[in-house]
């Protein structure tokens, strides 16, 4: 059984890692869609003693 280099082991460990994030990051974007809910009202209440 031939030893692979550290080096090899680590580029190997990295692109299994990037493939699962990316898959993960694809696979939840195609999921959640944001609901269409309009406009929305703002208020801004400016706090005071605040600087």
């Amino acid at each position: 059984m031939a030893k692979e280099s550290l080096l090899s082991r680590i580029k190997a460990w990295v692109k299994t890692v990037m493939g699962g994030m990316g898959g993960a990051v694809v696979s939840e974007k195609s999921k959640t869609v944001p609901p269409e809910i309009g406009d929305q009202p703002y208020k801004d209440t400016p706090k005071k003693g605040v600087l």
